[in-house]
């Protein structure tokens, strides 16, 4: 045998063990996926773990895993000289080339990024050459991606794609898990509100207007009219405190069941505006209600009582963090393929506090909880009224002062409201 050969052959074998080897590695990574999945229920600490021994299989730069939450991809572990700019990224729903892959559940691979100006927004770095990514899936559907990069070109082969897009399909059972795992978790917590909810909350306005009522019914002959006034103030507050709460204790048991499921009906969102509006108004005499609603606005799908619950609760969350004699203002405009309102106050605005965390159940500020009772769970329901209609709510602070709670919802076509203007 010549040199020549013998060194061909050598290469073979030393290509062969290699190849090997990286099966065995491949092969040991699944089997670890898998097996966390029984046991493991941090789904971030099993999708970190998955990357750092990809790492030790495939030559990349920097990797993440992201998945789908509602309209956004969110980075849920990352690895890479960008990890710490990279996790808890989110990225909306569009024609992003990281969309595309979720969406249509097939693997993109681009040999060098910077051909034809092709950078791509998922990347830290212009540096950044080589880039590949595999959707996960979850019963059929795109729930997100895992994805590498390299700042050399060509870094990545048909060799690695199979073997990510491996991995990919062996991350679908912790995610499967995880996700019947919170959900159980919420029904626990939503149960446990529930109940919570029953034995404390309802007892302050029962007690309240039974109370009073059985001072008036001994009294009220006698009493001073003034008096006799505040004791029916009293008892038409307290009554609808009880009815709100008993409106939200509603969606609370809904949800908790997952039965929370809204009809999708073409809505004339001024008139809903226009009516808590006045409801709202006659309840917060001591603030102003302004509102402007812009010309030409789109039907919105979703449910007229359930709507009207969101607006309410926004308004009266504004004007209880508000100073007597200070303007609520809301607006609504079409945007983005729906309606969005905004309610704006002029009240102690949002804090320090992350503005998502406000929706969440029993959340409340410290600041909050001494301005102003409550049960810490309208602005929870507000969330999920507005999700269940297919759209979205947040919270941020208002450009002159203040809070802004605003939500949009998806409109029906492009017929406008002919009232509304």
């Amino acid at each position: 045998m010549t040199d020549q050969a013998s060194a061909s052959a050598d290469d073979a074998a030393a290509a062969s063990t290699t190849q090997g080897a990286r099966t065995l590695a491949a092969a040991a990574l699944v089997l670890e996926i898998t097996t966390a999945a029984a046991g493991e229920r941090d789904l971030d600490a099993i999708l970190r773990a998955t990357l750092d021994r990809l790492q030790g299989v495939v030559a990349f730069t920097g990797g993440s895993i992201a998945l789908v939450e509602g309209d956004d991809l969110v980075i849920r572990a990352a690895i890479g000289p960008f990890e710490d700019e990279a996790l808890g990224q989110r990225l909306a729903r569009g024609s992003s080339r990281s969309w595309r892959v979720v969406l249509e559940r097939s693997p993109i691979r681009i040999d060098d990024l910077h051909i034809d100006g092709r950078r791509s927004a998922a990347t830290a770095s212009p540096h950044i050459r080589s880039w590949m990514a595999v959707p996960i899936e979850r019963d059929g559907v795109g729930v997100g991606l895992l994805e590498v990069d390299s700042v050399e070109p060509r870094a990545f082969f048909a060799e690695e794609e199979r073997l990510l897009a491996t991995i990919a399909r062996a991350l679908g059972g912790p995610i499967d898990l995880a996700a019947r795992y919170a959900k159980e978790e919420r029904a626990r917590a939503l149960r446990d509100a529930f109940v919570g909810i029953v034995s404390h909350e309802l007892r302050t306005p029962i007690t309240t207007i039974y109370g009073m009522s059985r001072v008036l019914a001994q009294r009220h002959a006698t009493m001073e009219p003034a008096a006799l006034a505040q004791a029916l103030d009293d008892i038409e507050a307290e009554a609808d405190r009880l009815r709100r709460l008993t409106e939200d204790l509603l969606v609370l048991s809904r949800a908790e069941g997952g039965g929370l499921v809204l009809a999708q009906d073409p809505l004339l969102i001024s008139h809903v505006l226009k009516r808590a509006i006045d409801g709202e108004a006659a309840r917060w005499p001591a603030h102003h209600f302004d509102l402007d609603i812009a010309a030409g606005l789109p039907l919105v799908l979703g449910e007229d009582l359930y709507l009207e619950q969101v607006v309410r609760n926004l308004l009266a969350n504004a004007a209880k963090y508000s100073p007597a004699g200070t303007t609520i203002a809301t607006a609504a405009t079409a945007e983005d393929g729906g309606v969005i309102v905004r309610v704006i106050d002029e009240g102690r605005g949002l804090g320090s506090e992350p503005p998502e965390r406000l929706f969440d159940l029993f959340y409340r500020a410290l600041d909050a909880m001494r301005q102003a009772s409550g049960a810490g769970i309208g602005l929870f329901v507000c969330r999920e009224l507005v999700a269940s209609m297919g759209g979205r709510i947040w919270a941020r602070p208002a450009p002159t002062g203040g809070a802004e709670f605003g939500f949009w919802l998806p409109s029906l076509a492009e017929d406008p409201d002919p009232d509304e203007g």
